[in-house]
């Protein structure tokens, strides 16, 4: 007779070894023990689960994946309903599969997984981040390393506003201070006042060594205009530096200084999907929104229009029930209130607004 019973450690190991074989899910780069960020997403997506099981050197069996799949959570409560519950009834499913434990497929047969508990989404409008911005900047905490950490975090935020980033993005913005070269293309410091476009190239890593999700690519901005972007500091770039290697702690720096300073939230994503309703607002198509931001356009359709702030959702509605009007309607227009649309004044100025050629 063969003994074909598999240990959970067997099984985790070959999940682990299958994991730093396999390729980053958005970016395909290979994935490797030596990359902080893998090393994280294996601990989050794997390993904390496999820590639900207390013997590992035991055989796969239901009444170990079941003890594990119904583990408490940290708070003491039943995570059945929630998406812990939903990712580790998926990983450990995998587990029962690898083992071929018959049963205990069975049984998860009959689980519904489904996430019915949800995390409230914060949210927040452009006025209130700028009153914030404002107040944040006008207050001086007598404490120099005070000082910097209030003029990073806000600009950080500013930052994920104006362009839509998560936070781990603007630590791999490669052209923050200094203009940089790409296949012949020269981009401008983000830092430069003269930087009209504000293109924005986001490197695979971070300074810290952490790889962003989507990988590299190009971000505009949401908004071109002279004056928010002014109030928001976007020239003045003041990047906060951690040493830590770990990926999420500069995300956790960013979120316990929102918590600590009473921002109202503690999502950066709050900042993201504003910078999504200030792209709408200004016309920016969803394809063109979807493509900086670094996801699909059916993300952007539909996980993003459920964080929909309510103050610049109605912003939105009500600025487009003034859309600029065509040219020969403005030349109407302007003759109808007596101004002559071919005075060298005016006509410079719809050649301007209408970019005509000369």
């Amino acid at each position: 007779m063969e003994n074909d019973l598999i240990t959970y450690s067997q099984v985790f190991k070959d999940m682990e070894n299958d994991y730093f074989n396999g390729v980053h899910r958005n970016t395909t780069r290979k994935r490797s023990r030596d990359i902080s960020s893998d090393q994280n997403s294996f601990k989050r997506c794997f390993l904390d689960i496999f820590d639900k099981v207390k013997d590992w050197d035991s055989y796969v069996t239901w009444e170990g994946i079941k003890e594990a799949l119904y583990s408490p959570l940290q708070d003491g409560s039943s995570p059945v309903g929630h998406k812990d519950f939903k990712n580790r009834y998926y990983r450990l499913r995998q587990v029962a599969e690898r083992a071929g434990c018959k049963k205990a497929l069975e049984k998860l047969e009959k689980i519904d997984p489904t996430q019915t508990v949800f995390a409230e989404s914060q949210s927040i409008d452009l006025d209130t981040l700028l009153s914030l911005l404002d107040k944040e900047r006008n207050t001086d905490y007598r404490s120099v390393t005070d000082n910097n950490a209030r003029d990073g975090w806000c600009w950080v935020s500013a930052m994920c506003t104006l362009y839509g980033l998560r936070p781990s993005e603007v630590a791999a913005g490669q052209n923050l201070t200094k203009a940089i070269t790409v296949d012949g293309i020269t981009f401008p410091a983000v830092s430069d006042p003269n930087n009209l476009e504000l293109v924005l190239v986001i490197g695979e890593f971070t300074y810290f060594g952490g790889s962003t999700k989507t990988g590299w690519r190009l971000a505009i901005p949401m908004s071109k205009d002279k004056t928010l972007i002014n109030r928001l500091g976007i020239h003045n770039v003041c990047l906060p530096i951690t040493e830590s290697k770990d990926p999420s702690k500069f995300n956790d720096n960013h979120r316990k200084w929102l918590s600590r300073h009473n921002w109202g939230l503690t999502q950066a994503y709050a900042f993201r999907h504003l910078g999504n309703q200030l792209g709408e607002m200004n016309g920016i198509p969803q394809e063109i929104r979807a493509r900086s931001f670094g996801h699909s356009v059916t993300v952007n359709d539909s996980k993003y229009k459920k964080r929909r702030n309510l103050a610049t959702e109605l912003g939105i509605l009500t600025r487009h029930q003034r859309q600029p009007l065509p040219l020969d309607m403005a030349k109407q227009t302007l003759l109808n209130h007596g101004i002559n649309p071919e005075s060298p004044e005016m006509k410079a100025g719809l050649r301007l607004i209408y970019q005509l050629d000369d």
